[in-house]
């Protein structure tokens, strides 16, 4: 059996947004089985399946399968109980990880509901968690905040790609490939009034269930999503348009109210239109 097990000293947890505990590999994992009481890891565990088969257990005793290409995710103080396929074990990357912001993200985006999960394209996962076992065992400690950034990468990436390995998982899979390929359309006309029944009819669901969908693929709610790209576009008139006003750039952008306007440029830049455009004046 070939392995890597790489350890790193705790720091303060609000010391940083991320931060690993231990990350490493294992191939060749014939008979491997952890069995974990609840309450007896403290840090998240991250597991990448890159060849082979294995099983998780939740709580009710129910099994699930995982292959190449699917993960778990054990959040702190969770019971955890998976082992290898006997006839074809599998080899896995992993990380465990803890920090000050983590783990409310990851709740609030929906990973306490599920502990396997499927990547749509995980050989990029795979590559990020590679960049940081060469730092960590390049560098053990040297650069923190590097490590801590790459970190960040993998759960970035883990959040983009992964859906619940449950049985939703195909109708979660084709909502969010419905909903991912809307996003360019939605953008380029974000300056037009947003109608929420008609994206969702565009997305084949109601506007419920489009609501649900849509934060799951993006990170946001639609209207955040719209706002985004409003004020995006407001940006860039704002320095290449000099000639026109701020209610002008403002209806440019979506908002027929520049004092509306003004509002949500501050809450997203914190600055008027005016004194983001300012930095930008011509000599």
């Amino acid at each position: 059996m070939a392995q890597q097990h790489l350890t790193l000293p705790m720091l303060r947890k609000e010391r940083f947004y991320c931060f690993p505990e231990s990350a490493g590999y294992y191939e060749g994992n014939e008979g491997h089985e952890v069995a974990r009481p609840a309450g007896s890891m403290q840090q998240f565990n991250l597991h990448l399946i890159v060849s082979g088969s294995g099983y998780v257990v939740d709580d009710a005793g129910g099994v699930t399968e995982l292959r190449e290409g699917d993960t778990f995710l054990y959040f702190p103080g969770d019971k955890q109980h998976y082992f290898a396929n006997s006839e074809q074990p599998w080899d896995f990357k992993w990380v465990h990880f803890y920090g000050s912001g983590i783990g409310a993200d990851l709740a609030e985006r929906g990973f306490r509901r599920s502990v396997a999960w499927r990547l749509r394209a995980p050989s990029l996962l795979e590559n990020r968690i590679d960049e940081l076992l060469f730092e960590i065992g390049e560098h053990k400690m040297l650069h923190p905040s590097r490590v801590s950034m790459l970190l960040y990468g993998i759960i970035a990436e883990y959040i983009e790609q992964a859906e619940p390995l449950a049985d939703t998982a195909h109708a979660a899979s084709s909502a969010n490939a419905r909903i991912l390929g809307l996003l360019p359309e939605l953008q380029a006309r974000a300056a037009e009034p947003f109608d929420l029944n008609y994206w969702a009819k565009r997305a084949v669901t109601n506007r419920f269930a489009f609501c649900r969908w849509f934060r799951r693929a993006a990170g946001q709610t639609p209207l955040e999503f719209v706002t985004m790209c409003r004020i995006q576009r407001a940006k860039q008139l704002l320095v290449e348009r000099q000639d026109l006003g701020v209610s002008e750039i403002a209806k440019l952008s979506g908002y027929e109210n520049p004092s509306y306007f003004n509002k949500k440029f501050q809450e997203s830049e914190q600055m008027t239109p005016s004194a983001y455009r300012q930095q930008f004046a011509r000599a």
